[in-house]
């Protein structure tokens, strides 16, 4: 009787078994499905190397995070595995929030675009390898450490791939079969290299039929590093979604330390305390108004205004992983999960309360000083960590976490894709311009002309119209000396980016701009270019008032 013969992860098993190793460690994947990858790595590298050599913003993106998605489907379909619905839907949303970077030229929003659509992408690998801790986990720290692993096998890179094919005896077929061919493959071109640029260098009759290759080393260079980036991480990613191996995937059952009832008592009513305390403190701002600080702080209302927002932002962010922190931490029993919950829920409406104090502060923030991303951006996170709060305690606070993360996650990608459609740089213009009307009648210069030609697409439709036109619900007799300065700067600014010698509309012109392509770059083109002579003669004009202005001033004094 013949012994059937074993695959490649079988042997590995046995002899981990014999050696005393657990086999769910080092999951195996089959010698074609790795081989499948590591060819796949090369070619997602290679298009890497084409579509992003400009930088990420813009179509090549998500063009090729659609490719990646596309290739993943092949390999789970060569490993004659199924696609699940939640990693179809996880990589679609990579590819939709790629796009914003397409779409959206705002710095800050295409921070948030790129890392939703690197989560959406561990997302689908983690729902590929084990569905149990993708986004409808039983705990938290299961999704969490899912993370850590999809995030260390990305960084191993072809590394674990190489494995697979060596435990299968594949390196050893490959070497046999090619390295003769790639050996004579490296003697031939030496050989033609050297005896052929002595015989062109020797007769040009000969040097004009015969052309060697001219190669720009570090431009060959910086091509070659690009595309073992890209196949890297490719590699290290497919390769985390592919071997199914739950068990080295799943987190500690329990927490480095435990909380009996005591640490919960002392803990959360000392955080009781403290912000009752301070809630307590911004009563007497709420009705006192200006002569309460005045007599407690000195502190104008503007001056108080301009503080205080990001730290309370800070607390709210702290304390929803302290709240789930703690209770993933307490000991068995229902007496100290109820203690837990009687004392957090008065922190969340705490909580509340200091949401709405640093909500007020920014608004008289913005009244005195206006708005700006800097501080639209943290508002809406701001928004987003209360409704956070609130299903916090709808859900883990009741004994029922396993909704928290799902709920936490699908929000806030709800979010970010109503900031894309909602256009911040556009709100935050229409803000300052609405504020400027309302002040006008005070003299004072209340539009920051240079600073709304900073912003991005719709937004420099705004700014180049008040640019031209002097002022937006101003008396522009009261400004002049003020706007000519301003708009020196803000026609300066324009021209600088998005005019005929910017760098943006220079790099339209290079081949395959498309890979860069913005809409909003696109936008904010077309809106300075037909006015660039207007723009131009503002410039000049203003500019020179400006110094003229500047001169007399320094003469005066």
């Amino acid at each position: 009787m013949t012994t059937p013969a074993l695959d490649a992860p079988e042997r590995a098993r046995i002899r981990d078994a014999r050696s005393g190793v657990r086999a769910v460690h080092r999951p195996l994947l089959a010698p074609a499905v790795a081989a499948r990858a590591a060819t796949t790595a090369l070619i997602v590298g290679v298009a890497g190397d084409a579509l992003l050599r400009g930088g990420p913003a813009g179509v090549g993106l998500p063009v090729w995070v659609a490719l990646i998605a596309l290739c993943m489907v092949s390999l789970i379909w060569t490993a004659k595995r199924t696609v699940s619905h939640e990693a179809g839907a996880w990589l679609a949303v990579a590819v939709v929030f790629a796009c914003g970077l397409a779409w959206r030229a705002s710095e800050m929003l295409q921070l948030f675009d790129f890392a939703a659509s690197a989560g959406a992408l561990a997302m689908a690998a983690i729902a590929l390898s084990n569905r149990r801790a993708a986004i409808f986990a039983l705990r938290l720290r299961d999704t969490l450490w899912a993370f850590r692993t999809v995030a260390l096998q990305t960084m191993a890179g072809v590394a674990p791939l190489t494995r697979d094919l060596a435990a299968a005896g594949f390196s050893a077929r490959w070497l046999r079969l090619e390295r003769p061919v790639v050996r004579g493959g490296l003697i031939v071109t030496a050989v033609l290299l050297v005896f052929g640029s002595l015989l062109r260098s020797a007769d040009p009759i000969f040097a004009s039929l015969v052309a060697l290759p001219s190669l720009d080393v570090p431009s060959l260079l910086g091509h070659l590093f690009l595309i073992g980036f890209f196949g890297w991480v490719f590699a290290g990613w497919a390769r985390s979604g592919l071997a199914i191996n739950p068990d080295a995937r799943r987190a500690p059952d329990g927490m480095p330390f435990a909380l009996d009832l005591f640490d919960v008592t002392t803990t959360l009513t000392s955080l009781n305390v403290l912000f009752a305390a301070f809630v307590a403190t911004q009563l007497g701002w709420f009705f006192g108004g200006e002569r309460f600080l005045q007599a407690r702080t000195g502190l104008t209302v503007a001056s108080y205004a301009r503080q205080g927002f990001f730290q309370m932002l800070c607390v709210v962010a702290l304390v929803v992983p302290l709240l789930v922190a703690t209770r993933a931490a307490l000991r068995p029993g229902r007496e100290l999960a109820r203690r837990h919950t009687l004392l957090s829920l008065p922190i969340v409406a705490l909580l509340g309360a200091i949401v709405v104090s640093a909500m007020l502060r920014m608004k008289l923030y913005v009244h005195y000083y206006g708005m700006t991303p800097d501080r639209f951006y943290p508002v809406v996170v701001m928004l987003w960590l209360a409704a956070v709060l609130v299903w916090l305690a709808a859900t883990v606070l009741r004994g029922w976490g396993r909704p928290f993360v799902a709920g936490s996650l699908v929000s806030g990608l709800v979010t970010l894709a109503a900031l894309n459609i909602a256009d911040p740089d556009m709100i935050v213009a229409r803000i300052n311009v609405d504020r400027a009307a309302r002040l006008a009648q005070t003299g004072e210069p209340t539009l920051d002309l240079g600073f709304l030609a900073e912003l991005t697409g719709r937004a420099v439709v705004v700014a180049t119209r008040a640019t031209l036109a002097n002022s937006i619900g101003l008396d522009g007799s009261q400004l002049r000396d003020l706007d000519d300065a301003q708009r020196c700067e803000a026609a300066t600014e324009l021209l600088r980016r998005w005019g005929p010698t910017s760098p943006t509309r220079i790099r339209q012109t290079e081949n395959a701009s498309w890979r860069t392509w913005n809409a909003d770059d696109g936008i904010a083109l077309n809106a300075v270019a037909p006015h660039t002579a207007q723009l131009r003669s503002v410039q000049h004009a203003t500019c020179a008032r400006a110094r003229h202005a500047r001169a007399g001033r320094a003469a005066q004094r």
